[in-house]
């Protein structure tokens, strides 16, 4: 009987021995994060903004020569100075087009029609192949809501 318990008591052992090496080995070797294989985009330099009559017209320049960058998206803030909105509060903008770049020019541009009465806020984002967006552009103000002198 001696040697049923012997063997019971190895068995338990080993299966013992086998859920700790599992459980504290890990998977495989250890070490820092690796930072993502790719360069982050540019970001838009010189956004520049006028107004021609009702039509507000932007251009700029793709930072870094604009490589990787498949389009950019325009966005907009627009405010009625009638509601300033609250103190403190971010700026809301909406996406309001997109523009391929100009190879040839290394610029781009963007026009579109404002009612007046309303204050204007533009900023532009490159977007690269696989959708991901890079940073923000400085920001270009047209002011609508006083009257035409």
């Amino acid at each position: 009987m001696k040697s049923g318990g012997t063997r019971g008591s190895f068995w338990a052992w080993l299966l013992c021995a086998l859920m700790l090496a599992t459980t504290t080995a890990g998977c495989g070797k250890k070490g820092p994060p690796v930072p993502p294989d790719h360069t982050p985009l540019a970001q838009v330099t010189s956004l520049k903004g006028r107004l021609e009559g009702d039509s507000v017209h932007l251009n700029w320049r793709p930072g870094d020569t604009g490589r990787g960058i498949k389009e950019f998206v325009v966005l907009r803030s627009q405010v009625d100075p009638a509601k300033p909105p609250c103190p403190g509060c971010p700026q809301i903008f909406q996406r309001v087009g997109t523009v391929a770049p100009d190879p040839l020019t290394q610029t781009a541009q963007f026009t579109e029609s404002t009612a007046a009465g309303f204050i204007y806020t533009y900023k532009v984002q490159p977007v690269g192949a696989s959708g991901e967006r890079g940073p923000d552009s400085n920001t270009v103000t047209i002011d609508r809501s006083k009257p035409k002198t």
